[in-house]
């Protein structure tokens, strides 16, 4: 007998985790005019309702970061691509750690070790940039002044020395956050953005550009994505009237309503709002398995609610898997009526609202 063999493996589903990524042109420097030129700018995608972060990295047309000020201001703006209606502006958080700082203490010899007035700014795993520091040198150490490097300058480093230092990754990158409440009553469309940066010489805006053509404006498509659309609720406003000869009484019954069973675990959560006005009688709740009933189906009663001139709406929640739902109610009969088809005296049951 051959062997039976059985895979178990699991299903692997792969899920990727990346910043949203946007480049801006800063600095058209005429001198490098034509070189390294961006084709497009890449579309902006966002969704709408949930936090979005994107990294915003400033560069000159010759496709290198350039340093940004902590200090600095920019900018983003969003508006209607028609109008022009300004819909969201938010003010660009600076990422970007670069420090200079100056050294305060001659090397005798070639080292490792710096030595400055301030250190704060300073963190392990920052670069280092400058005169006598070679090539791929990053900060491993700090302590009381001084900085541990993990290359040995190439040459003796005199004080007053100034050296570049920042997180490589980091330099001219800007943190763009839009929240759930910027964009939740927003439609899903596409949308046209700016960023703009202020002169620190007078408090001017100057414009950064979306590609090295001097573009100005980038499109920004914002998505619904992540969460699933909710469904209207079913409205019944007209019950079928029919006379029971058996009780001899008056009933008013909906259409037979479809519950979507299909989507229903076994604890599928059923609401049904009851708009009434003065309204006395009984409401029913009914439910059935039947796939095709019609109007003579047997619906199963699941709640009976009696009411007394009650004024507002009412709300019932039931538990279970049904093919189709029914509201029916029964009016009552006022003193001295033959039957109970006096609206004058039972008021009026105006409509119902159904979710499930």
């Amino acid at each position: 007998m051959l062997p039976l063999s059985i895979n178990t493996g699991m299903q692997i589903l792969p899920i990727y985790l990346y910043q949203n990524n946007l480049d801006v042109i800063l600095d058209l420097d005429p001198t490098v005019q034509g070189v390294n030129q961006v084709m497009y700018q890449r579309d902006l995608k966002v969704q709408k309702g949930i936090k979005n972060k994107i990294r915003v990295a400033f560069k000159n047309s010759d496709q290198k970061r350039l340093p940004i000020s902590s200090t600095a201001t920019y900018v983003f703006s969003m508006f209607d691509s028609i109008s022009q209606r300004l819909l969201i502006q938010k003010q660009i958080t600076v990422l970007d750690d670069t420090t200079t700082a100056q050294t305060n203490v001659d090397q005798t010899a070639t080292s490792n070790v710096l030595t400055f007035d301030d250190t704060s700014s300073i963190s392990v795993g920052q670069t280092v940039t400058g005169f006598g520091i070679p090539a791929n040198t990053v900060v491993t150490g700090i302590s009381s002044g001084t900085v541990t490097l993990n290359n040995y300058s190439v040459s003796p480093i005199s004080s007053s020395t100034v050296l570049t230092i920042n997180t490589l990754d980091l330099r001219g990158v800007g943190q763009l956050t839009l929240t759930e409440s910027d964009t939740i009553e927003l439609d899903k469309s596409s949308y046209t953005y700016s960023i703009k940066y202020q002169d620190p010489t007078d408090g001017t805006y100057l414009p950064a550009y979306a590609n090295t053509y001097y573009g100005m404006n980038g499109t920004l498509y914002l998505n619904s994505d992540i969460y699933p659309q909710l469904q209207p609720s079913q409205e019944v406003d007209s019950l079928q009237e029919s006379f029971n000869s058996q009780t001899s009484l008056y009933e008013y019954k909906s259409r037979a309503i479809y519950a979507y069973p299909e989507y229903k675990s076994n604890t599928a959560l059923h609401t049904i709002a009851l708009y009434m006005t003065n309204f006395i009688g009984t409401v029913y709740i009914q439910a059935t398995l039947n796939n095709n009933p019609d109007y003579l189906s047997k619906f199963s009663t699941l709640e009976t609610i009696t009411y007394n001139g009650f004024s507002g709406i009412d709300y019932v929640n039931f538990n279970g898997i049904y093919s189709y739902i029914q509201v029916m109610y029964i009016p009552a009969a006022g003193p001295g009526d033959s039957t109970n088809n006096n609206p004058t005296y039972y008021g009026s049951f105006d409509k119902f609202l159904y979710r499930s």
